[in-house]
């Protein structure tokens, strides 16, 4: 079976501050490959009906768009379709990088190594991975390669056959994971206030 993995980050700037510490989340959308052109038609229709024209992104919710945002919420609730939705969240006040030879750049390739190898490593048959991540500038030379290679070491079955970068404003599966962990990510970053302008 091929199944397609979309991933993103929120908050990376928490893990590359020497001083600003926080709660950054590393999540991951699975689909069975044949579901992926129904999802994204999906969301492009509720872009369709809300007139939402520009690319999807939790720091864009304003209260004109807010009823949009809500109804990529309920997509993903009542999307049967969906394989899997994985989320991990990472204190870096807590993160000794003395473990990532001094490097937030290996230690967040470690941490994506965690969001993957757990539920590949529950499957069993033999499956293909498609893995697609948001772009980001690396100081570490060739990290996708290598990550991929560190799986296909790990799993216990099946055979990761790509993992690439993605433009998020080219990816509307990879902006949909955007909208997903910035929910995640409000809730841990985020202090729970009295008249909080976003009700979801």
């Amino acid at each position: 079976m091929k199944i397609d993995i979309y991933c993103d980050e929120s908050r990376l700037e928490f893990l590359e501050s020497a001083h600003e510490k926080g709660f950054m989340v590393i999540g991951s959308l699975w689909l069975e490959r044949e579901e992926r052109d129904l999802l994204k038609q999906k969301i492009k229709q509720l872009k369709t009906l809300h007139g939402f024209s520009v690319e999807i992104k939790w720091t864009k919710i304003s209260q004109k768009m807010l009823p949009f945002y809500k109804a990529l919420v309920d997509l993903f609730v009542e999307f049967e379709e969906f394989k899997f939705f994985k989320a991990i969240v990472v204190d870096t006040s807590k993160i000794n990088f003395e473990y990532h030879q001094n490097n937030s750049d290996i230690g967040f390739y470690k941490f994506y190594y965690q969001v993957l190898v757990h539920k590949m490593n529950t499957a069993t048959i033999h499956n293909e991975y498609y893995v697609y991540v948001d772009d980001k500038t690396n100081k570490v030379y060739k990290p996708l390669p290598l990550l991929k290679k560190v799986l296909n070491n790990a799993i216990y079955t099946g055979e990761i056959k790509l993992i690439e970068p993605r433009q998020s404003y080219e990816s509307i599966l990879v902006q949909y994971v955007n909208v997903l962990i910035g929910l995640v990510s409000y809730g841990y970053n985020t202090k729970e206030q009295k008249g909080s302008k976003w009700k979801f």
